[in-house]
């Protein structure tokens, strides 16, 4: 068997993504949290920052 050195830590990433949310949504009221998880606001964040690190391949969205 082949040893592999770990390239991405998912928890890392997970306590990142956690720690930005909870700062972007720091003072919101509960409609205001419920609208910042809208799938379709996600989908346009996700869209625009993949668009920011230039990293946007193709991507198609799911169809409700």
């Amino acid at each position: 068997m082949e040893t592999t050195t770990k390239t991405f830590d998912a928890v890392a990433e997970s306590r990142k993504w956690k720690e930005a949310v909870a700062h972007e949504t720091e003072g919101m009221t509960r409609d205001e949290v419920v609208a910042y998880f809208d799938r379709d606001a996600v989908q346009r964040r996700f869209l625009s920052a993949l668009e920011r690190s230039g990293q946007q391949e193709t991507f198609s969205a799911p169809k409700a």
